[in-house]
């Protein structure tokens, strides 16, 4: 048992993914350390990390037991994987920032927690200091959720829906000048992914990149 990688059991055994993935998205690519079509004309986030693909059986099961199930208690798992996935990777030699996108107040009082948050606080866990967990961002109005809409949708759906988190001062403070790591549990069409790195680039983030757990290229629950 102890020489198997990653966590689980057989059945939803998780593991780190070594396929090939764009640098900046994080989707599948032929070549390792390459940018897919779609990210090659672009200037949002600048890499992006996951633990693998969210058509995955057992990455996609972990991720609806702890985002929909109520199981927090799979961030102290979850966490160190995507650390792990992480390693050395984009390491400034400084202190960086973990932010976890915000719900809005309804939608966390409803699922009794952020499951953003909680990852973020675990990945800092995980290893040796290299992180501190800011909560930055603050979602400014419910929106319906990413999955129910196209790409186009997406976008529009969460335009102007995040804001620096009060006092804007402190907010602003903990990230100029800083490398940022947004943290989520699905990247999907990457649509709220970059509105909250405009929000930090406008606040004087350094650079903003992308922690999450699975990278979809369909819609997800």
């Amino acid at each position: 048992m102890a020489a198997r990688s990653g966590a689980g059991c057989d059945q939803h055994r998780l593991a780190c993914s070594t396929v090939p993935r764009c640098v900046r998205c994080a989707r599948r690519v032929l070549e390792a350390g390459s940018v897919c079509v779609g990210c090659a004309a672009e200037k949002g986030i600048e890499r992006g990390i996951t633990l693998g693909d969210y058509d995955e059986e057992a990455l996609r099961a972990w991720i609806l037991a702890y985002k929909h199930g109520g199981r927090v208690d799979l961030a102290r798992v979850l966490g160190p994987l995507l650390r792990a996935a992480l390693g050395d990777e984009g390491a400034s030699g400084t202190t960086e920032v973990l932010v976890p996108v915000p719900l809005h107040l309804t939608r966390r009082l409803e699922r009794g927690y952020n499951q953003a948050l909680l990852l973020a606080r675990a990945v800092a866990q995980a290893g040796p200091p290299r992180f501190v967990v800011r909560q930055v961002l603050r979602r400014v109005r419910a929106t319906a959720p990413q999955g129910s809409a196209d790409s186009l949708d997406r976008r529009t759906n969460v335009r102007g829906a995040f804001a620096p988190s009060r006092p804007a001062r402190w907010s602003t403070a903990s990230v100029r000048g800083r490398s940022v790591w947004l943290v989520d549990d699905v990247w999907t069409s990457g649509a709220t992914l970059e509105e909250c790195a405009q929000v930090l680039r406008s606040m004087g983030a350094k650079r903003v990149q992308a922690l999450v757990l699975a990278r979809a290229a369909h819609r997800v629950p």
